[in-house]
């Protein structure tokens, strides 16, 4: 540093890539440029828990990682209070977009180079210094689109005690979005709400679109287990589940959850 530069804000970082070197290189050229590295993960539910209970300003983080994507991890965190920064450091070019350099994303391939990195965290600097709200930014959104386009969720995590489980979409019966938290419901008997670490709204974009629907602000339920669709009068309706349960139908998802149902083929 020459003399009289201004003293940067020290930043911490998270690094989740699979590859034990890929990781050990990034590590060398972060601390390098005086950014702490306070967690390392080998997966995708490993990288969660690193963030949600270390909260790094930086999450770098590989696209092809295994159980989740990068993408997917990525969308899940977005809407944390506490979201970090996240950096794709991949070897896969194909993946790149332009929505991560226009927006507060960027996206580097390996081998990181010292310059390309400086460059980077040059960016992470200015976007942190301006404070600007990180939950259900445009970013955010880029991430949902580029997440669905590369593939469904086949499971979902949730936080359980200190540890993140993936959970079976066959398993799922309901999600449910209350306190600022979405809650999944499962057919497992005696089982507690798991708490995600996705919106609603995310959830509705990740999951299989023929086999989840929203039916209310506060449901996303799984269509194979809805039993019955009742009127309750007043433009009120109710749907029941496999398991006993009874959810409230939005009157503007009605439509919709009929057409789902098949039920827009029948005739009075």
């Amino acid at each position: 540093m020459t003399e009289g530069a201004p003293s940067l804000t020290p930043l911490t970082a998270v690094l989740a890539d699979d590859e034990p070197l890929a990781r050990l290189h990034l590590r060398r050229l972060l601390e390098e440029q005086g950014i702490t590295v306070i967690g390392e993960a080998e997966d995708a539910p490993t990288a969660m828990q690193a963030v949600h209970d270390l909260r790094p300003d930086l999450l770098f983080l590989d696209i092809q990682m295994p159980l989740l994507s990068g993408m997917h991890t990525a969308a899940a965190l977005m809407h944390l209070d506490h979201a970090p920064l996240v950096i794709f450091v991949t070897g896969y070019s194909e993946y790149a977009a332009e929505a991560f350099d226009r927006d507060a994303l960027d996206y580097v391939l390996k081998p990181a180079s010292p310059e390309r990195l400086a460059r980077t965290l040059v960016r992470a600097r200015q976007r942190l210094a301006a404070d600007p709200p990180r939950r259900d930014t445009a970013a955010g959104t880029a991430i949902d689109r580029q997440a669905v386009a590369q593939a469904p969720l086949k499971r979902v995590p949730v936080r359980v005690d200190y540890a993140v489980q993936l959970v079976r979409l066959e398993a799922i019966l309901y999600a449910e979005a209350r306190q600022r938290s979405v809650y999944l419901h499962t057919a497992e008997p005696g089982s507690e709400p798991r708490r995600t670490y996705f919106s609603l709204t995310q959830l509705e974009a990740l999951l299989p679109e023929d086999r989840f629907v929203r039916i209310h602000d506060s449901f996303l339920v799984n269509l194979d287990v809805v039993e019955e669709l009742s009127f309750l009068g007043n433009h009120a309706y109710a749907v029941r589940l496999s398991g006993g349960q009874t959810l409230p139908v939005g009157r503007t998802r009605y439509a919709a959850l009929r057409q789902r149902l098949g039920l827009d083929r029948l005739t009075s």
